[in-house]
């Protein structure tokens, strides 16, 4: 039977009819959106039944173009040490944990969130030392919150092999003492490996996190995720990773839509994903690849981001670049050649030039493809490479709530000029760059009204004090809806069956509690909550 949904302040996001007042669902498609009288004259002689929207806004669900939808599920069982204050919390928060748990069980504990400029003892990351005091018997890893530094403990140390005779393999990507000895601190790629090689996830393990993690991102509106989550499975199992989508979709259980940006970290292994069969937009309309995800730097919180010049605050290090030129253009090349686009994450402005150049070389290469390359974080930036930016026709993946933090950062790591010309979301809709929202959570919560919020009003959320971090990136409400709805789509490649509320598109929507064109104060977008989400024109949440 189809449903009228009637009397609503339907934001559509089609700019072909902005507004509309009521809209028909047949089976998961919107068949009609418009005013009330072509409703009616649309479903004539037809079954139907009627909802009242009183007046409510609705708009497309949300699409959250760059997180890590397995971790955080992954996580919701993990130690939480998001917020903590000091080494001596995370100390006492992992104990805690290790009490817990069953007599006898020598299982690796994770512990993930901390944040070590906010601690109030000492402002520096924890090492094995502070761990072993925890337990020596059973390993360790805690994960800083951006996830590109962690600490293992000795007994953690050991089992991954990671000692003074083999650290040196490993470079900068593991801290030692004067003597060579390994101090538990390990970044990026070592830590990435180190991740998927301690992962206790299989099939069925995967199918119920996967299951409580959707519930959650209803109630923030989202029926639409591009997640980076191959890392997180055990050994990199990309083919357990899609059996788990398959077979939930198949038994009814999967709802929300999953576009998987694919990380892979060499060449031979983006050959081999498509030589497996694997292609772009392999899949259904709930869970498909849509691209091959790079990981270029590291974070700018940790000092692992790829900058032209040396650390403002740390003359020692320009951060990490985790390819040559050559390794980075190599792996773009592979996935140009299968017609896949690359979705690289480049945070510091050398990243993002290398970035650029890999992808300029893979157009020339392989010319007449038009792939939607993307830029993930995409934070520190000049003029000059956001004209590159908008040239090459490369697409931007941001994160909005990202300034929370970084506002209280990004001055004192690469000074007040390259600030300036950063984070700059609104000069890159301007340039006509696409530009879609995320949170790169668990890195951040995949909270929607905050992320929204940080767009259109450039200030932190977190803190006594507001402050307002480049004000001449405001976006307005419209540009930051269409970030998170239709330039999603058109990020993943979806924007024709997804992203607004037009006949023909698939039936994903959200009712808001007010009305975000109309507010009293613009603290209010933190009020604002989701009433319902519609997933395939099904009620999944309700508040």
């Amino acid at each position: 039977m189809n449903i009228l949904f009637k009397n609503g302040n339907i934001v559509t996001m089609d700019r072909n009819m902005p507004k509309a007042e009521a809209m028909i669902i047949e089976g998961n498609k919107f068949k009609y959106v418009g005013t009330l009288v072509g409703a009616y004259e649309a479903m004539e002689d037809e079954d139907y039944k009627e909802v009242e929207l009183e007046g409510k806004m609705v708009i497309p669900g949300l699409n959250d173009s760059h997180m890590h939808f397995l971790h955080y599920a992954k996580g919701l069982r993990s130690v939480n040490l998001i917020g903590t204050k000091s080494i001596k919390e995370i100390k006492e928060r992992m104990y805690e944990s290790i009490v817990n748990r069953e007599s006898g069980d020598l299982s690796w504990i994770e512990g993930e969130g901390w944040n070590h400029d906010y601690f109030e003892d000492v402002k520096r990351f924890p090492t094995k030392f502070d761990l072993d005091e925890i337990s020596e018997t059973v390993p360790m890893l805690v994960m800083r919150a951006c996830f590109h530094v962690g600490a293992l403990n000795s007994t953690g140390l050991k089992l991954m092999g990671i000692n003074k005779e083999t650290a040196p393999q490993f470079g900068d990507l593991v801290e030692v003492l004067p003597d060579g000895e390994p101090n538990g601190i390990i970044k990026e790629r070592l830590l990435d490996d180190v991740k998927t090689k301690i992962s206790t996830l299989n099939l069925e393990i995967m199918k119920e996190i996967i299951i409580a993690a959707q519930e959650k991102a209803w109630q923030q509106g989202l029926t639409s995720v591009q997640s980076d989550d191959i890392g997180y499975t055990p050994n990199y199992d990309y083919d357990l990773l899609f059996t788990c989508f398959r077979e939930l979709e198949e038994s009814g259980k999967l709802k929300i839509r999953i576009s998987e940006q694919c990380l892979l970290t060499d060449k031979i292994s983006v050959e081999k994903f498509f030589e497996k069969g694997y292609y772009y937009w392999w899949g259904t309309e709930k869970a498909r690849v849509s691209c091959v995800k790079i990981l270029s730097d590291g974070s700018l919180g940790a000092r692992t981001a790829a900058l032209r010049s040396e650390y403002k605050d740390d003359s020692t290090t320009k951060g990490i670049e985790m390819f040559t030129q050559e390794a980075l253009n190599e792996l773009v090349l592979s996935s140009h050649k299968n017609s896949c686009p690359v979705a690289i994450h480049a945070i510091g402005d050398r990243a993002v030039e290398m970035a650029l150049d890999a992808i300029d070389n893979g157009q020339r290469m392989y010319p007449g493809k038009s792939l939607r390359d993307s830029i993930v974080h995409c934070q520190i930036t000049d003029e000059g490479l956001l004209n590159r930016i908008r040239d090459l026709k490369v697409l931007t993946l941001v994160q909005p709530i990202f300034i929370d933090y970084d506002m209280n950062i990004v001055e004192s790591r690469v000074g007040i000029e390259l600030t300036e010309s950063s984070y700059a979301w609104k000069t890159m809709m301007e340039k006509g760059i696409h530009t879609s929202f995320g949170t790169d959570c668990p890195v951040e919560a995949f909270n929607t009204m905050p992320n929204l919020y940080t767009a259109v009003t450039r200030k932190n959320i977190s803190g006594k004090d507001k402050k307002v971090f480049l004000p001449k990136e405001k976006m307005n409400m419209e540009e930051a809806l269409r970030a998170y709805t239709i330039e999603g789509a058109y990020a993943s490649g979806e924007e024709k069956i997804k992203g607004s509320i037009s006949a023909g598109k698939l039936a994903d929507f959200v009712v808001l509690n007010k009305d975000l064109f109309n507010l009293n104060d613009e603290e209010e977008i933190l009020e604002t909550k989701v009433l319902e989400t519609y997933f395939d024109g099904e009620l999944v949440y309700k508040l």
